[in-house]
């Protein structure tokens, strides 16, 4: 039987996220870690040729050329080189359209680095690892789709089996599952103050459907601020459809630091300074946003767990 919204807020500041999460993981090899290294070799050898012409004052265009087209290459992209044009105040992409500068950038390095003999594969690796993070813009949905999963909710594809099946769980998509074709097919509006805004997961059993946002942080700051936001916007979207339930979804370690309050807090909220600083402002605008919406639901994991087997 589902409880009120509370009582899973309440179960997500009891267990608190694990500061290493499976989930969130890069830990095998990069499958192109090979081809990585031969890119960079090539880099190495294109500009040590530069470097020996230039010495000799002479410059061949066509190797800066090659050059720039090589560092364009994803598979170039994780070099000493490339990680040099950082340096510089820019980056390859900006210069995209500009070789003249690209070429100013490679004299630069020649004048200001040295270049290694060595490409080794670690090296290479731990470039990858570094921007690992930027490949986890998905894996918080995929995490609340195999707990729905888990508890025995189909993971379903197409509005036939969304109408055929008793619980099901499905990703939002452009071509399919967008807000469109949700207000025409369940006949269902979704009004939130994001205009077009698009949430990741549907959870439908017999009558009841819900609608969930899932986000993974780390730890404050701009952007990830304006993500917190984000989902306490959703939350604080008025919902009158005792079938429709709407629930926020945040794991990761800034989820801990936002859900650090006590019970006394969520009775009373005005007793949090909502002046103090942000964390505190979002505490307060989550818990009114829940006590005045009480169709819709703040998680972690584990309060999400405990609402997926309620459900």
């Amino acid at each position: 039987m589902l409880e009120d919204n509370l009582h899973y807020f309440k179960k997500s500041i009891e267990t608190q996220e694990k500061n290493l999460d499976n989930n969130y993981m890069f830990l095998d090899w990069d499958d192109n870690i090979e081809k990585y290294k031969e890119t960079t070799i090539k880099i190495k050898e294109l500009l040590t040729t530069i470097k020996v012409l230039k010495e000799k004052n002479k410059t061949d265009n066509d190797l800066y050329k090659d050059l720039y087209r090589m560092s364009l290459d994803r598979l170039g992209q994780k070099s000493e080189f490339n990680c040099f044009i950082n340096a510089c105040d820019t980056t390859m992409d900006s210069l995209k359209n500009d070789f003249k500068t690209f070429k100013k950038v490679v004299n630069l390095y020649l004048d200001n680095r040295t270049i290694s003999d060595y490409s080794p594969k670690e090296w290479i690796q731990a470039l990858i690892d570094k921007g690992a993070s930027r490949g986890k813009g998905s894996k918080g949905e995929d995490k609340v789709l195999r707990l729905a999963v888990q508890k025995g909710f189909k993971h379903i594809s197409s509005w036939e089996e969304f109408n055929k099946e008793k619980k099901v769980v499905v990703k939002f998509s452009k071509n399919n599952f967008d807000l469109k074709s949700i207000q025409k097919k369940l006949d269902i509006k979704l009004n939130f103050k994001s205009q077009g805004k698009m949430l990741d997961i549907i959870l439908k059993h017999d009558e009841k459907i819900m609608f969930i946002e899932a986000k993974h942080l780390k730890e404050g700051g701009g952007t990830q601020d304006k993500q917190v936001h984000e989902l306490i916007n959703i939350i604080q979207t008025r919902n009158s459809n005792k079938n429709v339930l709407v629930g926020a979804f945040l794991d990761g370690v800034l989820s801990n630091h936002i859900l650090d309050m006590s019970e006394e807090y969520i009775k009373n909220p005005k007793k949090l300074n909502y002046e103090k600083n942000k964390t505190v402002r979002q505490q307060v605008d989550i818990i009114k946003a829940l006590k005045t919406n009480k169709n819709n639901f703040w998680f972690n994991t584990a309060g999400f767990k405990k609402f997926i087997k309620d459900f």
